[in-house]
């Protein structure tokens, strides 16, 4: 069990000569430092994987829930946002739990083995989520269980000889692929891998026992670069992946984070299509009803949400970043809170932002009406990216249209 092992300390911190722990300096992680924030030379780390050369990634702070039984599709898809009652064994997406008002209380992976669906989530969040899948048994033919696991994570920007491996995502402890241009040794103590996205980076995730994790380490070293969360921090941000109860707060909703709702997402929510399979985001619009869809299917069908997470970037010249929770200001008027914040190395320093989102599409079309953005009193200003985004929503919402055409209007 996870309980006689020290989450909030990884043995690669002890383990590795050149592991360096966070030291409250360089940016602002949140509660996730329990492993290396770099190794020797952060920057570097992360420029080295954008330029193709794959980086070694400790995520010992991950913890894996397996959910067994032959109601576990059908009683997690009752729990969730995502679509998992049609998941296949290979299959792997992600999903949220909400509370009664739509508001976000747990984020997580899911990966679906032969028998049994796994949770891949913080362990800062795990007691949390653990405790509220057991409660929520009844009499359900269902087991839950924290494994004892944590996860490597191997980043590149060409992992994989066949781009179509990343369509596939997971898979039960089966054999890797031979199309993947880094070595694995058939003796790693593999438990489970999946691959994924973030941004523009390729992941592949290996799970492997907390007993043989500096083993599995250094077998994976020899052909993927030590690189520390600093840099992966860098990727994270650029992706507007959140980490909750940083980037996120008690009143954040799904429709606040782009990518739990998933780009090029148009037309009304419909009813549950039971053969249908998951999406790639964390929300699937089309599916039986859940603690908080009500929320989902409003905003989705009427209305926009009232804030938007963004990447800001921040001016590098001040030589700090903020804090977590920051109020982000224009003009002196608080317009959005600020979370996470990292040294990137191409962008210099950046950090996640959730603001209003009238302030942001007033950026968008009329920059010089709204007043200089400040955090910290460092200046600061929303990445183009995020602003086309806003202006490529503006379409009337479907339930919105439903009703304009019911009252005769174009």
């Amino acid at each position: 069990m996870d309980g006689v092992f020290d989450l909030t300390h990884s043995p690669i911190l002890d383990h590795v000569p050149s592991a360096s722990a966070f030291s409250g300096t360089e940016a602002t992680p949140g509660p996730e430092c329990a492993t290396a924030w770099h190794f020797g030379s952060p920057l570097t780390e992360q420029s080295r994987v954008g330029d193709g050369k794959p980086g070694l990634v400790d995520f010992w702070d991950r913890v894996a829930i397996r959910i067994s039984g032959p109601e576990r599709r059908d009683w997690l898809n009752n729990l969730i946002s995502q679509k998992v009652n049609a998941i296949d064994p290979g299959q792997a997406t992600f999903g949220l739990i909400l509370d009664v008002k739509g508001h976000v209380e747990h984020f997580f992976g899911i990966l679906a083995t032969e028998d049994a669906l796994i949770l891949d989530t913080p362990a800062t969040h795990a007691d949390a989520l653990e405790d509220y899948l057991t409660t929520m048994v009844f009499w359900s033919q269902v087991t839950v269980e924290r494994l004892s696991w944590a996860r490597l994570t191997v980043l590149g920007t060409n992992l994989a000889a066949d781009s179509s491996l990343f369509a596939i995502d997971a898979t039960s402890s089966a054999a890797l692929p031979s199309q993947l241009n880094i070595e694995i040794s058939d003796d790693l103590d593999l438990q489970l891998w999946r691959t994924e996205t973030i941004g523009d980076v390729q992941c592949l995730d290996l799970w492997v026992t907390r007993e043989s994790f500096t083993g599995a380490w250094d077998q994976l070293a020899s052909s993927a670069q030590p690189t520390g969360r600093m840099a992966f921090e860098a990727f994270r941000i650029r992706a507007r992946l959140p980490i909750l109860g940083v980037d996120t707060d008690e009143r954040t909703i799904p429709h606040e984070v782009p990518i739990f709702i998933g780009r090029g997402i148009s037309g009304a929510t419909q009813l549950d299509d039971v053969s249908a399979g998951p999406t790639e985001a964390a929300v699937h619009l089309n599916k039986g009803c859940y603690r908080g869809q009500e929320t989902v299917s409003r905003v989705h069908n009427l209305g926009k949400s009232p804030r938007v997470l963004v990447m800001l970037q921040l001016d590098g010249s001040a030589n700090r970043l903020p804090g977590v929770g920051a109020e982000l200001t224009a003009g002196g008027r608080a317009i959005g809170r600020v979370g996470s914040s990292v040294h990137d190395c191409d962008y210099g320093p950046i950090a996640l932002a959730l603001v209003k989102r009238n302030v942001v599409e007033k950026v968008a079309s009329t920059n010089s009406d709204v007043p200089p953005l400040l955090v910290d009193e460092v200046d600061a200003s929303i990445d183009p990216s995020d602003l086309a985004q806003a202006t490529a929503t503006d379409a009337i919402r479907p339930g919105r249209a439903a009703i304009n055409r019911m009252r005769g209007k174009n």
